[in-house]
């Protein structure tokens, strides 16, 4: 016992290492704290992207209107344009709906279940000339970090949902 104890006495006086563990105990905390602003930065960048190429995909559907546009090729427009989303073909979901003014819009948006392999119904509905429509879209994207330091719980499964929306009116002719 006595011999335990010398050992303790020994090893509580040895200062060799501090400089070490001082050092992993700032730099982990330092480099999860960037990696944290690094994902959040990127997130937010796959946003803008999102918004970005809604925005110039419903200002062609606008100028241009034509029977070709269909979802399928509305949808790949805007996956060539939003240039950082991950399997953009798979994970976008689009609604296109006339917007009632009295009524608004009352359904929550909808997202691709990437946990359950779902893909929920929407509405596609162009509308007629003079009408306000109403797009939504939504695409599911996944963190860069480990669930560990994640900074969004139990997402590494189910990823994180990223939304853009945007009105316009058929022009009439």
């Amino acid at each position: 016992m006595t011999n335990l104890l010398q050992r303790l006495r020994l090893f509580r006086k040895n200062e060799e290492g501090y400089s070490s563990l001082e050092f992993v105990l700032v730099a982990s905390t330092f480099l999860t704290g960037f990696f944290w602003i690094f994902e959040m930065g990127l997130l937010l960048t796959k946003e803008i992207m999102l918004e970005r190429a809604v925005d110039m995909t419903v200002r062609e559907l606008r100028l241009f209107s034509s029977p070709l546009f269909t979802h399928d090729y509305i949808k790949q427009k805007i996956c060539d344009r939003a240039l950082l989303l991950d399997d953009c073909d798979s994970s976008l979901l689009l609604e296109l709906e006339v917007l009632d003014l009295n009524v608004g819009f009352t359904t929550p948006i909808a997202c691709v279940d990437k946990e359950n392999d779902i893909t929920p119904v929407t509405t596609w509905e162009p509308g007629q000339r003079n009408e306000i429509v109403y797009m939504r879209a939504c695409v599911v994207v996944f963190p860069m970090l480990s669930q560990a330091f994640a900074m969004f719980d139990d997402t590494a499964v189910t990823g994180i949902e990223l939304f853009a929306d945007t009105a316009f009116v058929n022009e009439p002719e």
